[in-house]
């Protein structure tokens, strides 16, 4: 925990075992409403299965806090849209945890390319996975992860790309999604031990691959693995522009003169998954007064796309984004 956060963590409910409240030595409940009443808390974190969140964050933000949530953002965008009102009603922020926005190579490029310097991109590609890395909650009761690696890995990369490029919307999405675990339980790797693999709710999907029309003719193409071979990047984004390319993790822009490409690497901090700098910022826009990190029309944006990814995997077509 961020040592700035520390005096603002209250308390912990866990219905699951307790070790989160003996590590920071704060009080512990088993009752969401019973921490509420009794601590009052400023912020409230939210990291529990989607199928919770749309419940807890409005009955968070209905008493008074602050709502910080995990992705993904909700079940689908009727409940997202639930919880930005509530936070809109009750004059609260709310924020979800997309912490790739905090990259120092993310905001360099995302600076980058408001410039001009690739000029207009028409076409950016992303992926994201890893080895063996099908999390234990795939084997949830149906229903309650609200999908498999596009909610619970793509959603970050889907995100970033949206952010980098000044939230365009999108337009059309088409997707395909594999359970590559039930054809092959060994894929699931050392977890394939302890529990098999057939029990994987059906709906949580190991591999997704979408096809996506952003608004300002851009299109997007995006690949989530679970279960990915082994590779020294197993997560990435490239970038094409009229005027050149550019691609993050690792970082790198190259441009077009016309008579020579030129190539940009800055040395930057690698890109990793630490949440500090992102809880850092929520609290501070909490104590500053100022807008939420995630704003609520980011937040519908997302939860819209996921929506059309997991709709048009169903119906094997591409489908309209709703609301675009």
């Amino acid at each position: 925990m961020p040592e700035s956060a520390r005096s603002w963590a209250y308390a912990i409910c866990r219905p699951n075992g307790w070790p989160a409240r003996e590590e920071f030595e704060v009080a512990g409940f088993q009752d969401a409403e019973a921490m509420l009443e009794k601590t009052k808390p400023d912020v409230v974190s939210i990291a529990t299965l989607p199928s919770s969140h749309r419940d807890l964050a409005v009955m968070c933000l209905e008493a008074g806090c602050h709502v910080l949530c995990e992705k993904p953002v909700a079940m689908d965008v009727d409940e997202a849209r639930d919880m930005v009102r509530a936070a809109e009603t009750n004059n609260r922020l709310l924020s979800i945890c997309f912490e790739y926005r905090t990259w120092d190579e993310s905001r360099y490029l995302k600076d980058r390319i408001a410039e001009g310097v690739l000029g207009h991109v028409h076409a950016v590609r992303t992926w994201g996975g890893c080895t063996y890395g099908l999390p234990k909650f795939a084997y949830s009761p149906r229903g309650l992860c609200g999908g498999g690696v596009l909610a619970h890995w793509t959603i970050h990369n889907l995100d970033l790309v949206l952010w980098l490029l000044g939230n365009p919307e999108p337009l059309t999405a088409s997707a395909f999604c594999h359970h590559r675990v039930n054809e092959y339980p060994s894929a699931a790797g050392p977890l394939a031990d302890d529990v098999d693999p057939a029990s994987v709710d059906p709906d949580f999907e190991d591999f997704g691959a979408g096809f996506i029309r952003l608004s300002g003719n851009t299109i997007l193409t995006v690949e989530g693995n679970f279960l990915q071979a082994p590779s020294n990047r197993h997560e990435g984004w490239d970038f094409l522009g009229d005027r050149g390319d550019a691609s993050i993790s690792p970082l790198r822009i190259r441009t077009d003169d016309g008579r020579t490409w030129r190539e940009e690497i800055p040395a930057m901090k690698p890109c990793d998954y630490d949440m500090r700098q992102l809880i850092n910022e929520f609290l501070g826009a909490v104590r500053q007064g100022e807008a939420s990190p995630v704003s609520g029309s980011e937040i519908i944006r997302i939860q819209r796309l996921m929506d059309a990814l997991y709709a048009s995997a169903s119906c094997g077509q591409e489908v309209a984004v709703a609301g675009a």
